[in-house]
């Protein structure tokens, strides 16, 4: 599935249907090593279990309640009950004449199953949005927002960009199925930027300067003065005779008469009144 959309094999409408999206992200955290990927994913989202616990998990994709709602998936795992409902361009299901929103019809037939496993109930939003945006959640009662958890497409790709880099251990295999992922991400602009870390200190030895040099930058947006900006100044030398303006030139007598024109102390600019 990853190399068909990968290589362009479906559809643009295709490519954007978010069962696909869940199917491709969730089916890897539920087919790789568990104990290394899903155990990372759940430990960013805040949760703490066992690599044990993560071993053990439950997938539910798409599970039917009673009242006709399906979320996108559920993971039970340790002490809780995980529902995810995903999206990729679309928004929140809303209330109509004969059901309410649908965030609020999964929280609580959520909680319903949740308390016939004996597990804590959690729900997760996913957009592809790169930060919480308020306006997608504002028909929600604030009773129920307390529920809510949100978090987006792009961790996904953080957490498997952080797994790949620290464990050198992880099989060739899902090596490259983890970064197959990520392309597939990458593919979708649901890949957040990743800071640029140093190891080792000893490296910054090597580097005169960490920013810019305002001097020799050809591209600058700012300006900082014709002594820094020229950085070849010292080669200049100071002119013998007046530029631009001189008032023994007749064309600025008037000028000087009206007080228009002051005399300027420098022999290079121009002062006006």
């Amino acid at each position: 599935m990853y190399l068909a959309e990968l290589h362009g094999k479906f559809s643009s409408r295709t490519e954007r249907m978010e069962d696909i999206l869940t199917s491709n992200v969730f089916s890897f955290f539920k087919y790789s090593s568990r104990d290394i990927f899903l155990k990372s994913y759940l430990d960013t989202l805040g949760f703490n279990i066992s690599a044990k616990e993560a071993e053990e998990a439950e997938f539910k994709f798409w599970p039917h309640y009673e009242d006709g709602t399906e979320p996108d998936l559920v993971i039970i795992v340790g002490k809780y009950y995980i529902l995810f409902e995903a999206k990729y361009y679309s928004g929140f299901g809303e209330k109509t004449e004969t059901t309410d929103e649908q965030l609020i019809r999964e929280i609580r037939n959520g909680q319903l199953e949740a308390k016939n496993y004996k597990k804590e109930f959690k729900l997760f939003a996913v957009t592809a949005d790169y930060y919480y945006k308020k306006s997608k959640f504002e028909t929600i009662p604030q009773k129920f927002r307390s529920y809510i958890r949100w978090t987006n497409w792009q961790l996904v790709s953080l957490v498997l960009d952080n797994v790949l880099e620290r464990d050198s251990n992880i099989r060739r295999e899902e090596q490259d199925f983890a970064s197959d992922l990520c392309q597939l991400l990458d593919k979708k602009n649901l890949r957040s930027f990743h800071e640029i870390t140093y190891n080792n200190t000893d490296l910054l030895k090597y580097f005169n300067a960490i920013f810019f040099d305002a001097k020799t930058a050809k591209l600058r947006g700012d300006f900082i003065g014709f002594l820094k900006s020229l950085f070849w100044t010292e080669g200049l030398k100071l002119a013998r005779k007046t530029i631009f303006y001189s008032s023994n030139k007749k064309r600025f007598e008037s000028q000087l008469e009206f007080g228009k024109l002051k005399k300027a102390k420098s022999p290079i600019f121009l002062k006006g009144r």
